[in-house]
């Protein structure tokens, strides 16, 4: 697990066994860390190459408001910069100098790798007219900047290699979902699909994964019209068609939009998508714990559907709740970043206030673990 420590001043690998304990094969104490200047609790995107390494992005702010961003890549068996990678193992990414007449925000939102080892950075970018407008750039494995471009998304958030070898980017529109298909080379763009679902508010993304060869599920947050607060969505592409699925709003209870966490999914066999994000207070906004739910997603359009024996009804809450004195019988405050698969079973990370200390600096990695034979039913490792 690689992460952002100490403000934002640092980045910390650890690895972990199978029972959740660190590993002393590995820098001796099961964990490595080095210096690293980049915003705190900002979203930092990441992802695994195939060799094991992992690559983050951050935005870095100035004093004047301008961001760039910031990429590092970090060895598998060192938990160190990959000295290959761009300077040292670091890319500075300013966008100013690849996308003409920008404003001061770069902002990213997803970060994937193509099956050439290529990284593709999605998220969103300002300029004087749009407050917020979409981007791709298109890195080589070795981080010299291929291509970069605004696309024709209010918010992007993931990128896919389509079938046809072409570049899908997903995001939304602001009130729909939203795959453009650029050249895998240049970015241009070749084609638009942006779906059509009545009554929406706002739409705000999160990572995408695809489920069958052109069917793709995108998690996402979303507001409606005389509905309190912000509830989950699960939007489907396929080959011509763009669906969304809300997902059921929990009593007293809001899911984290945009900023620090935004929603992810996992893909599970036989079509089924569990969408995950960090649920918190409808009133003051303070991070409860993690919201799940578990769809099916069929290769014919219009057939999601939840799988009500996961949970309540297709979707349920979870929280850790350590046996810490300042927390009684609260739990501490908690966010989801990312779900992955971890030894056949899905899993995800993200930070949690141990102590309730209510400062930033008392706040911890957090990793939990889904027992895959209980997916049908209530039960969480």
């Amino acid at each position: 697990m690689i992460g952002t420590a100490s403000g934002g001043s640092r980045i910390v690998t650890l690895r972990l066994k199978p029972d959740g304990s660190l590993d002393p094969a590995f820098s001796d104490d099961g964990k490595e860390s080095f210096a690293f200047v980049a915003d705190y609790a900002s979203h930092a995107p990441a992802v695994c190459l195939p060799q094991g390494d992992a690559v983050i992005a951050s935005s870095v702010t100035a004093p004047s408001g301008e961001q760039n961003l910031r990429l590092v890549r970090v060895g598998r068996d060192t938990g160190l910069p990959v000295a290959s990678f761009g300077n040292g193992g670091v890319v500075d990414l300013d966008l100013d100098l690849h996308i003409p007449g920008l404003d001061k925000a770069e902002v990213p939102v997803g970060l994937n790798v193509l099956d050439n080892g290529d990284l593709v950075v999605t998220g969103y970018v300002s300029t004087p007219v749009q407050p917020v407008a979409g981007f791709a750039a298109l890195l080589d494995a070795a981080g010299q900047v291929r291509a970069a471009n605004i696309v024709d998304c209010w918010i992007t958030s993931t990128a896919i290699e389509s079938p046809q070898g072409a570049l899908w980017v997903f995001g939304t529109d602001g009130f729909d979902g939203c795959r453009l298909t650029l050249n895998r080379t240049t970015l241009a763009q070749t084609a638009r699909l942006v779906g059509d679902a009545p009554d929406v508010g706002n739409l705000v993304p999160g990572a995408a994964r695809t489920v069958y060869g052109d069917t793709v599920a995108m998690a996402a947050t979303m507001t409606t019209p005389g509905v309190s607060g912000v509830q989950g969505a699960l939007v489907v592409f396929r080959e011509n068609s763009v669906s969304a699925m809300p997902l059921p709003i929990v009593d007293n209870r809001s899911l984290l939009r945009s900023g620090t966490s935004y929603p992810t999914v996992q893909i599970l066999p036989g079509g089924r998508v569990l969408y995950g994000s960090t649920a918190v207070h409808i009133a003051n906004g303070q991070a409860l714990g993690m919201y799940f739910a578990l769809a099916r997603v069929s290769r014919s359009a219009g057939d999601e559907r939840l799988e009500t024996a996961f949970g309540s009804g297709g979707w349920r809450l979870a929280h850790w709740q350590p046996d810490t004195p300042n927390c009684g019988p609260d739990a501490p405050r908690q966010w989801l970043s990312r779900m992955t698969q971890w030894l056949g079973r899905p899993a995800f990370v993200g930070k949690a206030d141990a102590a309730c200390l209510g400062i930033d600096a008392g706040e911890d990695y957090l990793v939990g673990r889904i027992e895959t034979n209980y997916l049908f039913g209530d039960g969480f490792d």
